[in-house]
C-alpha cells in the first residue's frame, strides 16, 4: 500500500511540474471577405504568414495589432506584411511579441492605395 501511495504521489508531482511554465498556443487565421487572401499567426515563434490565393489583381496585406477599445478592427500595428501576388508562395514575418499583449490579426486585399475586403479576428 505504501509503495502505491508513493507511486501515485510521484505521478501527480510529475504532472504538476510538467504543466508549469507552459502556455496555451493561440494560433489563428482569417480570410479576406472575398476569400482572395489569408493571414495566419503561429504563436510558437511569433510568426505571421500572408498568402495571396487569388489571381485577381490584388495583393494581400496582413497585420498583427493591439486592438483599440471600442474599435477592435483597428489599433496599434505591431507587424505588417504583404504578399503581392498569387505565385504559389506565401510571405512570412516574425517579431518577438510579449505573451501578455492582447493581439488581433487582420487581412486585407490591396492594389496601390486601394484597401478592401478586410477581415479580422482576435488572437489573444
Amino acid at each position: 500500500m505504501k509503495r502505491k501511495l508513493i507511486t501515485v504521489v510521484g505521478l501527480v508531482a510529475a504532472g504538476v511540474l510538467a504543466g508549469t511554465g507552459t502556455s496555451q498556443a493561440a494560433d489563428a487565421g482569417v480570410y479576406t471577405t472575398t476569400g482572395g487572401g489569408w493571414a495566419g499567426w503561429t504563436e510558437n515563434g511569433d510568426t505571421m504568414t500572408v498568402c495571396d490565393i487569388s489571381s485577381d489583381g490584388y495583393g494581400v496585406r496582413g497585420y498583427i495589432y493591439t486592438p483599440n477599445a471600442g474599435d477592435p478592427g483597428n489599433g496599434t500595428v505591431l507587424i505588417k506584411g504583404n504578399d503581392a501576388s498569387n505565385d504559389g508562395n506565401c510571405a512570412t514575418f516574425a517579431k518577438n511579441l510579449s505573451e501578455t499583449n492582447h493581439i488581433s490579426i487582420k487581412v486585407c486585399q490591396y492594389a496601390g492605395d486601394v484597401v478592401k475586403s478586410c477581415a479580422y479576428t482576435r488572437i489573444r
